[in-house]
Order: C-alpha cells, then structure tokens, then sequence
C-alpha cells in the first residue's frame, strides 16, 4: 500500500511539474512594435490568452508534449508555429506578425500609381462592401450607391427627366470627372443622364479622390474624380438579380464571369423599367416613365505572364417620359393637359486596352475607347411650344503610358489625345451650337517611398486644348497643372496627408441649369471670349485606427480639411432679348470645410458616421452669396450587421441642414433613413428594402408646379421626390 501511494505521488508531481506557464511576446514584422489585443491559442487544448499593450501573452498550465499554437490578431496574417513542452526558455518567445491585405490593402487605381489605399499619398477613399447594399436599394442605377460617400451629393436637375449629376464638397457637378475602369465616361450631353444609366451589379469597387484632380486624367476633374471599377474574371461567377417596388420599378440583371485559362469575359445585361409615379396626386409625374436597357460584354485575353489584352463594349438605350400623368398615359392635349418631357439616348462605346511587361519593374499600356452618344429632348411646355433639341456626341481616348517600379519608386509618364465634338441636328436652320474640343495632353507622376513612413507623390500634366463652334474658336489653350501629395505614418494606427492641385474646365453649354429648358436660347459658347475655369485647393488629412488591444473591435476615424478656388467660373446669363449665354464671372468661387469619418466595428456589426461641413460661395464686392443646392452641414450613416453567407442587415440614415435656392429661399432641413434586410439560403438571396420609410419628400413642403407656365419644369430639386416606398427580390447565384 506505501509503494502504491508513492507511485501515484510521484506521478502527480510529474504531471504538475510538467504542466509549464509560457510567455509570449507578440510584434509587427515590419516595425517591431507590440500588437496590443493579439489572441494566442493552442486549439487543440482550448487554451489560450490577449497580448496586452506590451504584446506580452501569457498561457499557463500547458500540459507536456508537441502542441501546434495559433497566433492571430486583425490586420495581420495568421501564425502557426508547433512547440515542444516544457521548454528550457525563459524569455518570451518573440512572434513576428506579417500586416495582411484584408483591411487596408485595397489597391486604388484611380491615382495610376496602383499602390494599396494604405501606402498611397493622396487621400482616396474607396467604396467595397457597400456595392451589394446599393445594388440592393437601386439596382437600376449606380447614384444610391455614390451617396454613401461623406462630402458627396447626387443631386436631381429635373422632375420631368430625373436626369442627376453629382456635386463633390457643394461644387457643380460639372467640376467632377466620372471614370469607368480609368476611361472617361464622357459628360456633356450625356452628363445629367450617366449615372443613371450605370447599374452597379458588375462593380468592384468605387473610387473618390476629392480636390483638384485634373493632373491625373485631364481637364473636368476641379472638384474630383470618380472612378467606377468594374469585377475582372478572377472568379467564375454567375449572378440573376430580380427586383419589384412598390412605386413600379422592374428590374432583372444577369451578370456572368468566366476565365477558362489565357482567356477570360465578363458580361452584364440590364433591364429596368419604371411606371410615371405621382405621390401627391397633383397630376405629374415625380418619377418618370422609364425604359432602359444594358448590355456589357468584356473579353480578357493573357498570352503570356508578359501580355495582357482586354476589349470590351457596352450598348445602352434609356427612354423616358415625365409631365403630366393623362398626356403620359396618351390623352390629346389640351388647355388643362399639354406639359410633357420625352427623352430618348443611346450610346455604344468600346474600350480597348494592353499592356507589355518589359520587367516585374516595368510596363507599357496602351489605351483607347471610342464612344457615340445621342440623345433627343423634347419638351411640350405650354400649349402652342414644343422645345426640341438633338444631336450626337463622339468621344475618343488614346492614351499611352509607361510605369517603372521599384523598391522606394512608383514612376507613370505618358501622353493622351482626347477629342470631343457635338454635332446638333437641326431642327431650325441655327445649328451653332455644335461643338468640338480636341486636347493633347502629357503627364508624369511620380511617387518616393522616402523611408517606410514617409511617401511623397508628385504629378504635372500639360495640355494643350483646341475648341470652337460654328460661331468661332478659342485659338487654342495651354494648361500646366502641378500636384503634390505627402503621406507621414506617424505609428501604426496614425498617418497624416497633406495634398493639393490645380484643374481646369473648358466652357460648355451642357451644364445642369440647361438641362430643365432643354436648352432653349441658350447661344452657342463664345469661345473668343470665355475663358476656362481653372482651379486651386488642397485638402489636410489625418487618420487614427486601433483596436483598443482587443480582438473583436476597431475603430478608424478620419478629419480631413479642405479648400478650393476656381477662377474665371461660369454662370448662364440672360441677356435683355431672352436669350441665355455661358460667361466668366469675375470674381471667385470658394469652397471650404471639413469631413470627419468614424467607423466602428465590433464583432458583426459596423457602424458609420459621416459629418461635412461646407461654405460654399461666389465671392461679390458687397457680400459672399452661397452656392444654391448645397447643404451647410451634411451627415451621412449606417448600421450594418453582416453574419456571412446567412444575415445582412442595413439601417442608413442622412441628415442636411437648410439649402438656398436661386430664389433667395431657404429650404428646411431634411432627415431620412431606409432598411435592407438580406437572407441567403444556399445559392438564393432574398432582400427586401424599405427607402425613405419617414416619407420624406419635396411636395410635403412645396408644389413642383412653378412659373412660367405652371409645371414643373423650372421647380429646383432639393428633397427627393419619390417619398417612402418598398422594394424586393432575390439573387441567385448558379
């Protein structure tokens, strides 16, 4: 009996003397610095332990024997390393985490320098997760989808058509430059109707670069640029998309990726309809009637790990009718019914690229795209006038670029031709106002990682534009635009941006003032006489994130300060003979504030807050007069949950102080909110979407119907218009 209580004191001891405590200490690759929050386990036994601020993790009572140990933390890749215990050491063991690609490393296109949005200096923000949320809400169009960003605004420019343009920091929206895939989408006449004719089914990401941005893609970008990116055939996927509202929206969406080796497609095909929608029964229309059609093809081809070719096309067709509900529904007119505002457009466009890589280091791209857009408006405004207004435009864009790579160097010079030329039919002998545009443009831009904190960007672009009419030419323009950008990374969850630019805009007569009168008596642009906008500003960033040395949560806020200048701007003048006329004001237009950024996630659920404030203004000798249409404080938010390949769900909300109107009118502050909710069950999405659920909208406060001739065709947009309502439907993934 002694020996058998031996026995078993002794293996007691043994199993206590084997069980060890281990320390740990938990580090950043790169910088050496302690990852506060870290989780170490060894799964097999369900143990494990937090680095604290120091990255000291601590595991007791690990039993003897070969144990494999995870080491995990959020931004970082995960670590496995297999242990034999007990072990002789005394110190903690050092742990060397690697910064992963899954939070920040998202790689911005639209800046050409294609370096991760952490690592680049000039401030982007990007658009990801929230494709699907929009798509969701608005799968017709791509402007849901832009209004998620801070600081931007989709604004409506006209109850008849819902034609809308997007306005960046209270600036119009001809200042801003839309790119699909780094090809210009081409304003213009088509510019109030682009991102209505955008579905966002096929996008990856979206891409913002907010200021003067005319260095990197040419003139039109005074206020910014976005870039829309479209998915590449990385995946096979496909993808039917069906939705109903209850305001009469249909849609069906097929969307379908494939890359069978060196060749790869992508298509999208779009169909969406809209019934004529009039919430306040004062018969018009407050949504159109609308027919569209999308049809997308894109071909990749990859010979070699040296060539790339890529050729796609895209064929849109949008018809849509707005006024008064009886001549829409086909009733004669007559003294009460006559308003009545038809439009149809269509564009075919092609966009061609390839790419050489000399080196890993080195790369030639060559690009073009060649688009043809007509459009017609006619608009019965009373009952003895009919306004027509036709014609075509041809765009094309020829770019070639070279982009050296290496350690500490980003290095992008190239030159592009770009031409632009209305042709208006005619409907009267005057056909003036056709015009034509043609710019020869060079850049460079050039960034230095100075050491693994610092980065400094620089560009300059020089461009050479021709324009006329019928009427004259401008005999010819020269713009050298520099840009500067910097980044300073503090620590690992501080970085500072500071960044500035200069842009340019050639006069047009398409701006969004025109687009309600369909541009009756507007006279042909002066080119003799008007000069371009031109612009300077800057923008001041900082951005802090962190993880409160926790592994469930983390917070990013970002403040950035902005201010932008345009000379020359142009405004629509009339003259004592009714007629209207684009012309240089002489003095400036000032735009300034800040947008403060805060996103918070916490185990499945984020939350976004959007704060802008914007002083927006035309300075005069007697006092500053405030931009029409622009919002002094904006917020924008949401909440989302998101339990992967089960529950997504989504509460946004926007809020916007008063807006002035043209009329010396203040507008009352405006709140909404609307709810997705999405359910995946096996290869079906079913999401249901209730917008606007306070029913919020214009005619609460005002009637559409104005003078002249009691429509709506000169009623300013400043609420939305279609009030509550409710869509569904599902996605199946074949």
């Amino acid at each position: 009996m002694r020996y058998l209580v031996l026995f078993l004191l002794i293996c007691i001891s043994t199993t206590h003397f084997a069980q060890q405590t281990f320390s740990f200490k938990i580090v950043d690759h790169a910088t050496g610095e302690p990852i506060p929050g870290a989780r170490i386990s060894i799964d097999s036994l369900k143990i494990g332990a937090i680095a604290d601020a120091g990255g000291i993790a601590v595991i007791k009572a690990i039993p003897m024997g070969e144990h494999r140990i995870t080491i995990q933390s959020i931004g970082y890749d995960d670590l496995q390393l297999v242990m034999l215990f007990p072990t002789r050491q005394q110190e903690p063991r050092l742990i060397e985490l690697t910064a992963n690609t899954e939070l920040d490393e998202i790689i911005v296109e639209g800046t050409r320098s294609n370096k991760s949005i952490s690592d680049s200096p000039t401030r982007t923000e990007v658009l990801t997760d929230e494709i699907d949320e929009a798509a969701s809400m608005e799968p017709g169009k791509v402007s849901h989808l832009l209004t998620h960003t801070t600081g931007i605004q989709v604004q409506t420019t006209s109850a008849g058509s819902n034609g809308s343009v997007i306005r960046v920091q209270g600036l119009n929206g001809r200042y801003t430059q839309l790119l699909k895939d780094g090809f210009p989408m081409y304003g213009g006449f088509s510019g109030s109707l682009d991102i209505m004719q955008i579905p966002p089914l096929d996008l990856k990401q979206v891409e913002f670069v907010k200021g003067p941005a005319s260095t990197l893609y040419g003139g039109g970008a005074i206020a910014g640029i976005v870039n829309l990116i479209s998915k590449t055939p990385a995946t096979e996927e496909t993808l039917l998309h069906i939705n109903y509202s209850t305001i009469g929206a249909r849609d069906f969406n097929a969307y379908v990726s494939r890359n069978p080796g060196k060749f790869g497609f992508t298509n999208l095909a779009s169909f969406h309809a809209h019934l004529a929608y009039d919430p306040d029964g004062d018969g018009f229309s407050d949504l159109a009637q609308v027919t569209k059609f999308n049809f997308n093809p894109r071909l990749f081809y990859t010979p070699s790990k040296k060539l790339e070719f890529y050729f796609g096309v895209n064929i849109s067709k949008d018809t849509r009718v707005g006024g008064d509900m009886n001549r829409i529904n086909h009733e004669p007119v007559s003294y009460v019914d006559f308003y009545l505002d038809e439009q149809e457009s269509q564009r075919y466009s092609s966009q061609f690229k390839t790419s050489f890589s000399f080196t890993e280091k080195s790369k030639l791209t060559l690009r073009n795209s060649i688009s043809l857009f007509s459009r017609y408006i006619s608009i019965q405004e009373n009952l003895a006038e009919n306004t027509r207004f036709k014609g075509e435009q041809l765009n094309t864009f020829s770019e070639l670029n070279y982009m050296f790579k290496s350690k500490k160097h980003t290095l992008v010079t190239g030159a592009n031709f770009v031409t632009d030329q209305f042709t208006e039919s005619p409907f009267t002998t005057d056909t003036a106002r056709s015009q034509w545009y043609q710019t020869l443009g060079g850049f460079a831009n050039h960034v230095f990682d100075i050491t693994e904190k610092i980065s400094l960007e620089s560009g300059l672009r020089a461009d050479y534009v021709l324009a006329g009419s019928k009427q004259n030419t401008s005999g010819g323009q020269f713009f050298l635009l520099p840009r500067i950008s910097s980044l300073f990374k503090v620590t690992k969850g501080l970085a500072l941006r500071l960044g500035g630019g200069m842009g340019y805009r050639m006069p047009t007569i398409f701006n969004e003032e025109a687009e309600p009168i369909a541009y009756k008596n507007i006279r042909p642009i002066d080119f003799a006489a008007t000069k371009a906008e031109q612009s300077m500003g800057g923008n001041f960033d900082i951005k802090y994130t962190t993880n409160f040395g926790t592994e469930n949560l983390l917070l990013s806020v970002n403040q950035m300060f902005f201010y932008n200048v345009i000379d020359n701007p142009i405004f629509l003048v009339q003259n004592g003979t009714g007629e209207l006329a684009y012309q240089n004001f002489g003095k400036r237009v000032h735009s300034r504030g800040f947008e403060t950024q805060l996103k918070f996630t916490f185990w499945k659920i984020t939350w976004f807050l959007g704060y802008t404030f914007n002083e927006a203004f035309l300075e005069t000798d007697a006092y500053n007069a405030w931009l029409t249409l622009t919002p002094q404080h904006s917020i924008k938010g949401d909440f989302l949950f998101v339990s992967e390949n089960k529950w997504r769900i989504g509460l946004d909300y926007e809020y916007k102080s008063k807006q002035w109107l043209s009329t010396g009118l203040s507008t009352p502050a405006l709140f909404t909110s609307g709810l997705v909710i999405e359910r995946t069950l096996g290869n079906f999405v079913l999401f249901f979407n209730a917008e606007n659920y306070t029913d919020v909208r214009q005619t609460r406060y005002q009637n559409l119907i104005s003078a002249p001739n009691n429509t709506p065709q000169q009623t300013e947009i400043w609420a939305p218009l279609d009030g509550r309502f409710f869509n569904g439907g599902v996605k199946i993934k074949l």
